[in-house]
């Protein structure tokens, strides 16, 4: 809550920047990636899931203040190379350039479904998650920084029977390069 009147005032000063005429300049982007999943328990008897891959992300400014994000990923687990984890989110951001060249920041939420696969098995994670990011619009390319702090309920869930009182933390981070246009 104590950083809530800082993005009033941003809201405010991008808002009357943005009354004043100046358009978006280039509303989509179509970037491609790195992206990690980290799920750290408490509990000394699991180790922490960690996983690293590709993403493919679309995006739309719909205004220079707001945006949609979509993103696909592809993860390998980093000690059981097995293991991959294939998803999706969907975030909604509210910030600064989203649409307009120079530097941007946003925050935001949204939702994520993953799942996990070894040989015939699968389990499906989903939940929602906060995000925020930071990045650089050029004319006609952008770079991306976003971090998403997940519902661990899910993850907590699937290792209730191994260590019935784990708690868990989960988080994902990507860096994007896209396309503008």
């Amino acid at each position: 809550m104590k950083y809530l009147p800082f993005l009033f005032l941003l809201f405010i000063s991008n808002a009357v920047h943005s009354a004043t005429g100046d358009p978006v300049d280039k509303r989509f982007t179509l970037g491609v990636g790195t992206y990690a999943t980290v799920i750290a328990y408490d509990d000394s008897f699991l180790a922490d899931d960690e996983f690293t891959g590709i993403s493919l992300s679309l995006a739309y400014a719909l205004s220079d203040i707001l945006s949609i994000r979509g993103t696909y990923f592809s993860q390998d687990h980093d000690t059981f190379s097995s293991i991959d984890s294939t998803g999706f989110d969907f975030l909604g951001h509210v910030g600064l350039n989203m649409g307009s060249p120079g530097f941007k920041a946003y925050i935001g939420g949204g939702i994520f479904s993953e799942e996990w696969e070894t040989g015939t098995l699968s389990k499906s994670f989903d939940g929602l998650q906060l995000s925020g990011g930071i990045g650089y619009n050029w004319e006609s390319v952008a770079l991306d920084f976003i971090l998403n702090l997940r519902d661990a309920s899910d993850y907590e869930n699937f290792v209730n029977n191994v260590s019935p009182n784990a708690n868990a933390a989960a988080a994902s981070g990507s860096l994007l390069l896209s396309f503008r246009f």
